[in-house]
């Protein structure tokens, strides 16, 4: 045989001998299948537990994230309330647990810890911090039962500068300048900032203020000895809003101003002449809180009861009383405006009932917060703003003014015990503008002034304010942190 072809032969039979019969590739490829199945289960099997975890995971910190975010709600809310009672810092701490329980967040219960005090380096702060352990709900299918969570908060009280409502006139006269209030449905850039209930566009006013403005009229102890009566009456010049004669203001003769609302989509009103409610309340002990005060009288002048009143002082049956009966202190008149689209100018004093007024009859009347008042005529005022004490000494005063436009020249402050003015800066239509002056370290007390030249039918919105708290002194809080 050729040597050739008998190693092919060879060849050809061992790889015929070598070769598997078809059952045993059978077996041996599921085995092989089996092998891969298994590995898929086991990976599968990772897989879902992993992705499982990081469900739980994901769905446990969705829940803290919620849980956080109530937290954090619930810490405002306790500092702001405690900083409100500032400086008694027992009342202030026993206000922030109670809004925190009242959030669902209970010191000492579930876990719950709260710490509250007075900021260590700004007295006037005050602090809030809330924990408690998140517990979770999947993720313990993976060894996490728990996370601490934690917030906090700080609230600060700035105390209110009581605004003189004379300005730089003579206390129960009608000069220059008188208070005012718009309907809730007046154009928003008028001049009155808190009283339009919109925009001009209709969109909702932020900086509406549905209660209105309050006055304080201070009846001082010795009230009795000035006067010789405890016999008080508070009287309204013109109270409605109602003019003899023309829609326009004019010196001496008319100072109300009849407008219209913005057009539609703009609400609009019952009436464009507004409804302007007057409602007077006793002192009471706690000056920062409203919701505790006790009505004496209140009075309503629509847009039909003008031509009795107009450009007449007016005392509305029931604001004629004994200070006996009510005690000394500050009387709160609430001045707020419920329909109507124009302005209402107005102008307030209280004293003993007699023909003639006594401006020295001990009273004075100051704006609470925020004082509105329309010019009926062109020139220079020396606005008298109000006196701000001696712990203010190293604060800061902060002036914010409304739409100071209409003739409006320059603004400029002074104090009657410091030396030396501070310049201002006036607003624009429809804007506020704050000017902000460091008190020296070494004031002892005095009262403030602001020189302001503005045109005929100026109507401008005022607030002065310090950081810090007087005891006895109204304010507002607000977040720091």
């Amino acid at each position: 045989m050729c040597p050739s072809l008998a190693l092919i032969g060879s060849l050809c039979r061992r790889t015929w001998r070598d070769r598997p019969s078809s059952a045993s590739r059978e077996g041996s490829d599921m085995c092989r299948i089996r092998n891969r199945n298994g590995q898929s289960v086991t990976i599968f099997v990772i897989m879902i537990v992993i992705l499982g975890g990081i469900v739980a995971l994901a769905f446990d910190m969705g829940r803290g994230y919620l849980q956080k975010a109530d937290m954090q709600s619930a810490a405002d809310a306790a500092a702001l309330a405690g900083a409100r009672e500032l400086p008694y810092t027992s009342a202030a701490a026993d206000a922030a647990l109670d809004y925190a329980a009242r959030n669902g967040f209970a010191h000492g219960q579930d876990g719950v810890v709260i710490s509250t005090f007075p900021h260590a380096s700004v007295p006037s702060w005050y602090v809030v911090e809330l924990s408690k352990p998140s517990q979770h709900l999947l993720a313990p299918l993976i060894g996490r039962f728990s996370a601490p969570v934690s917030v906090y908060a700080v609230a600060e009280f700035n105390t209110y500068v009581p605004l003189d409502i004379s300005g730089g006139g003579v206390y129960g006269a009608n000069g220059v300048m008188t208070l005012s209030v718009f309907g809730p449905y007046a154009y928003y850039s008028y001049g009155d900032a808190l009283s339009p209930r919109w925009l001009n566009n209709g969109s909702p006013n932020p900086d509406h203020k549905p209660n209105g403005y309050d006055f304080m009229i201070n009846v001082p102890s010795n009230y009795y000895s000035i006067n010789g009566t405890n016999e008080m009456r508070v009287e309204i010049f013109d109270p409605d809003t109602w003019n003899n004669g023309g829609n326009d203001a004019y010196p001496g003769v008319r100072i109300d101003e009849i407008r219209s609302a913005p057009a539609s989509p703009h609400p609009q009103p019952a009436n464009i002449r507004n409804t302007t409610v007057y409602s007077l309340y006793a002192p009471d002990s706690t000056p920062g809180d409203f919701t505790d005060d006790v009505l004496i009288a209140q009075a309503v002048y629509g847009p039909d009861t003008g031509s009795l009143t107009d450009m007449k002082w007016v005392t509305p049956q029931g604001f004629e009383f004994s200070v006996s009966d009510y005690g000394i202190g500050n009387y709160r008149l609430n001045v707020n405006s419920t329909d109507g689209s124009s302005e209402n100018g107005f102008n307030l004093r209280a004293g003993p009932p007699s023909a003639a007024f006594n401006p020295a009859n001990g009273t004075a009347i100051t704006a609470n917060g925020a004082l509105p008042i329309n010019f009926n005529n062109s020139g220079t005022v020396t606005v008298n703003l109000g006196f701000v004490p001696a712990e203010a000494a190293g604060m800061k005063i902060h002036v914010n003014k409304f739409d100071t436009d209409v003739g409006a020249k320059y603004v400029q402050y002074a104090c009657d015990t410091l030396g030396g003015t501070w310049s201002g800066a006036l607003s624009s239509n429809g804007t506020w503008k704050e000017d902000t002056i460091t008190i020296p370290s070494e004031y002892s007390g005095g009262n403030w002034s602001a020189t302001y030249y503005a045109g005929l039918q100026d109507t401008s919105v005022w607030t002065m304010w310090f950081e810090g708290v007087v005891d006895g002194m109204p304010g507002f809080v607000r977040l720091v942190k």
